[in-house]
């Protein structure tokens, strides 16, 4: 039986990297008593999958990891154990057995919600009228660099949702995500704003992954939504 965990990654533990974080789980796992499956062959390991890595230094709501149990164990019980044994900074919020032959939890994402806190220097009416202007184009063509290529891209059709609170200096948007077209907040970012991010500190500039969406009879849903709790 395969369960979903969401989890959130917060304070000093944003500045480890996806692999320390996948020790971490299997570690924890062990711990707290969870009767994870393990592959066969000569170096067997936990049967374990995440969704796509965190960038370093991003805080998140909405991570997610799916792995393999070889018994059941009620979902209160599961979060009790991980909860006694795991640190503040890592903190699992769900337990919840997955439908047969669901998509493992990084072929599932599809999109990703983001909120974007901007230091006192930007201005709120700054923020919306960004805001306003790119949901009003098109098309916003945008170089998108990775570590062997440069390519340009038209991010307008990846930006599903996009809102700005003036008040609170808070950008939410909810963008493309996974393996197939994954776009970067930072990027929508740029696009917005062009110049005017390098009148102030970018480093005091905010970024939180708040969570992860599949699609489901067309529609963006939660990861979290998909499948029941074990009672």
């Amino acid at each position: 039986m395969k369960v979903r965990l969401r989890f959130s990654k917060t304070g000093a533990l944003v500045y480890i990297g996806h692999l320390d974080v996948m020790r971490y789980f299997q570690k924890l796992f062990r711990r707290a008593g969870i009767p994870v499956a393990y592959s066969e062959g000569f170096s067997p390991h936990q049967i374990l999958s995440f969704t796509p890595p965190l960038p370093l230094g991003m805080e998140s709501e909405g991570e997610y990891a799916d792995v393999e149990l070889v018994e059941p164990v009620l979902s209160k019980d599961a979060l009790y154990r991980i909860a006694e044994t795991s640190v503040p900074e890592i903190t699992v919020t769900s337990f919840r057995l997955l439908p047969d032959r669901c998509e493992n939890a990084m072929a599932s994402v599809k999109a990703a919600r983001y909120e974007v806190i901007f230091p006192k220097e930007m201005s709120g009416s700054d923020m919306t009228a960004a805001a306003d202007d790119f949901l009003k184009k098109d098309s916003v063509v945008v170089l998108k660099k990775s570590k062997k290529t440069e390519k340009e891209i038209d991010i307008r059709p990846l930006v599903y949702e996009l809102k700005a609170d003036d008040k609170g200096r808070v950008i939410s948007m909810l963008i493309s995500s996974g393996s197939v077209d994954n776009i970067k907040p930072e990027l929508v970012l740029n696009a917005m704003f062009g110049d005017k991010l390098t009148e102030f500190d970018t480093g005091n500039i905010m970024i939180k992954r708040i969570d992860q969406f599949t699609l489901a009879d067309d529609k963006l849903i939660s990861l979290d939504e998909i499948g029941t709790d074990i009672t």
